[in-house]
């Protein structure tokens, strides 16, 4: 499958459009060694589906993280960040390569560090939030979670550019891939749920969109073509269900 991000095209008719854990044996989920991605090249601009002008730039998206955010696994065009900026251009909008931080074996302490070491050379249209399995896989607590959830949206409210822009995404219950074929998966669901519920709770307080993918990753437990060859994180596919979903809940 090949993405298509292009830079800002100018279409002249008569009116003018332009048209968001590896396998660990150890203390993680995820394997901490894996490099952040986080590049300056990587930012999006977004509006409204009906308000994509030609004289206007494509809209920027901060997407913030992960393993399941840089895609454990999987090829860059695969990541949930990217093939959402494919289905926005597919549907009029235009956006820029996403902006990643993220990195596996990530919990939310984690990425408060990583976003206080980036560089920010400007603010985002819109800004996606999917943490907190590592928080659930080393049994940290809710109260621990919540308190680094409020520290997140802190930074957050100073990248954004606009209210109503921001998105919280879901866990997604790695209990339902092969690697948690022999663990008590039902524990596992229910620690996700709960995690997911304070999240939930969160973006309502907080006014922050939602999108589930749980349901989604819980398919995998029957669908084997929706995990990686790690037997762990999504595939591609996932993915690319989970951008799709996001759009239509985000921006659609």
């Amino acid at each position: 499958m090949k993405f298509m991000f292009r830079s800002y095209k100018i279409l002249k008719i008569n009116l003018v459009f332009i048209l968001f854990i590896a396998c660990n044996t150890s203390s993680n989920l995820d394997d901490e060694s894996s490099p952040i991605y986080s590049t300056e090249s990587n930012i999006i601009e977004n509006q409204e589906l009906n308000s994509i002008i030609s004289n206007e730039s494509p809209l920027s998206l901060l997407a913030l993280g992960d393993s399941y955010t840089i895609g454990e696994g999987v090829n860059e065009e695969e990541r949930w960040p990217n093939q959402f900026v494919q289905v926005a251009y597919e549907n009029g909008i235009d956006f820029l390569t996403p902006r990643i931080i993220a990195m596996t074996g990530w919990k939310t302490y984690d990425l408060i560090n990583g976003i206080e070491s980036s560089n920010f050379e400007k603010k985002y249209d819109y800004v996606s939030l999917l943490i907190g399995v590592n928080n659930q896989f080393n049994s940290r607590s809710i109260n621990e979670f919540e308190d680094d959830l409020d520290k997140l949206l802190i930074k957050i409210n100073n990248l954004k550019k606009k209210d109503g822009s921001v998105l919280i995404i879901s866990i997604p219950d790695w209990g339902s891939s092969p690697y948690g074929e022999n663990m008590d998966r039902n524990q596992i669901s229910t620690e996700i749920n709960t995690f997911n519920n304070s999240l939930k709770s969160f973006a309502n307080i907080n006014g922050l969109k939602y999108v589930d993918v749980t349901e989604i990753s819980r398919r995998a437990i029957n669908e084997s073509n929706l995990i990686t060859s790690d037997n762990l994180h999504p595939s591609g596919l996932m993915y690319l269900e989970w951008a799709k979903k996001i759009f239509n809940v985000w921006i659609n």
